[in-house]
């Protein structure tokens, strides 16, 4: 399947979607500088989708999720990620799904568990892994262990259970004590209920530095026992978390130099972090790259922070053409302008801008056929970067507003490229 999709997209070349070899200007200028040259690593590169329940609508929510995955699998998915599903607290609460009341349970909204059943079956009927969230930090205050185990809660001098205030003050949930070794193992048991029964295939794990770990280390390998192949993201930038046993650590290193290209900054500055990071990451270990999720979808959007939907885009198409695992927020290929609050449902309209969606597609699924993790060189001309695969494909983005003739690396052939254009070529 993935040498006909070699065929029909990179045959030529591709540019958001259409081919314009008629655009190539016959005498070059000058040559492409090499910023970077990358040789073969083994790592496993994902890109993944996150879902926000809460952008389809009051109810019924993971079938409409489920109606969306031909779309969704479009976009070059392998691993479907869902925020949480599970019931909220309504004690304290404040409306975030990261407030659990009930661990091994279905929020009413999602739907039930036979629609999870039904949910992951079809995801991977069409080839994609589906990622749970998983809040190990904190319970809801009407989370049943309140009652029935206050002992494995964070207590103040008066014998009060607190809530969390390392890294902000979360009123609206209680945080857990893992002295206990009695919650580590229930805790353990609720992770393992989802692989069990409803064939779950990782867990992307929510403000994982938070949580001991000696924690991770005991829980992971027993994930992993249960299901070989389990794939744990954690939430977090810490490389110690590899140690924990991670397979996949957030960057969000590499969001802000991105940004900074998009915004006029250098190329070989947004190389040099892009050096910085694969060096502290281990042979077999991954990094997730984004341009937005959740928290900051509900701090700004992506259209904002990167100057327009297509200066995302190049950024996005950047950062997936990486090795590493590009995280891709569900509303993006929306074209959606305005902050989404994460708390709340905000029913998105999917057929918003369809030439941005096929934009996404069309980039996104070519670069599901390339080999991220053989030997790569980075070169840049002027507002344009191109990574360039050996024996593989050349991605050329022009990270800049204005056009650009750009010299190719090989000295010879030149392109001019439109505002923010991505062109790929076999």
């Amino acid at each position: 399947m993935k040498a006909l999709i070699l065929a029909a997209v990179l045959a030529s070349v591709l540019s958001c979607g259409k081919d314009d070899r008629n655009n190539v200007v016959p005498t070059p200028a000058a040559q492409a500088e090499k910023l970077l040259e990358l040789p073969a690593s083994a790592r496993a590169n994902y890109q993944i989708y996150q879902v926000n329940p809460k952008l389809y609508g009051n109810s019924g929510q993971l079938k409409a999720v489920q109606a969306r995955l031909d779309d969704i699998k479009a976009l070059g998915t392998d691993i479907l990620y869902l925020m949480p599903i599970y019931p909220e607290g309504q004690k304290n609460g404040i409306g975030s799904p990261y407030c659990i009341k009930d661990y091994t349970g279905v929020r009413d909204a999602c739907g039930t568990l036979a629609d999870v059943k039904a949910l992951v079956k079809a995801a991977h009927d069409k080839g994609m892994k589906v990622m749970f969230d998983w809040v190990a930090n904190h319970t809801a205050w009407d989370h049943p262990w309140i009652t029935a185990h206050s002992d494995w809660y964070q207590k103040d001098v008066n014998g009060n259970i607190v809530y969390p205030t390392k890294d902000g003050e979360w009123k609206d949930v209680a945080q857990l004590n893992y002295s206990s070794t009695a919650l580590h193992d229930a805790m353990i048991a609720a992770m393992k209920y989802w692989i069990t029964e409803a064939d779950i295939d990782g867990y992307r794990c929510d403000y994982a530095h938070g949580v001991p770990d000696a924690f991770w280390k005991k829980a992971i390998p027993q994930l992993k026992a249960v299901k070989p192949g389990f794939i744990m993201l954690a939430e977090s930038d810490f490389e110690r978390m590899f140690d924990d046993g991670f397979d996949i650590i957030y960057d969000r290193g590499l969001k802000r130099a991105a940004k900074s290209f998009v915004s006029g900054g250098k190329a070989a500055d947004f190389a040099k972090s892009y050096k910085s990071t694969l060096d502290k990451t281990p042979a077999g270990k991954t990094k997730c790259y984004f341009v937005t999720n959740h928290d900051d979808a509900s701090e700004n959007s992506p259209v904002s922070e990167f100057g327009s939907k297509e200066g995302a885009c190049a950024a996005y198409a950047l950062l997936a053409a990486l090795n590493g695992s590009p995280m891709f927020y569900g509303s993006q290929e929306a074209g959606y302008a305005n902050k989404i609050n994460f708390f709340n449902v905000v029913t998105m309209n999917w057929n918003a801008d369809q030439e941005l969606f096929n934009r996404y597609k069309n980039v996104l699924g070519a670069l599901q056929t390339v080999s991220r993790d053989s030997a790569c060189t980075l070169y840049a001309f002027d507002r344009v970067i191109f990574v360039c695969y050996e024996g593989s494909v050349t991605v050329g983005i022009n990270m800049g507003a204005s056009s650009v003739k750009a010299t190719l690396p090989d000295g010879k052939t030149q392109y001019e490229f439109s505002s923010y254009e991505i062109k790929i070529w076999k």
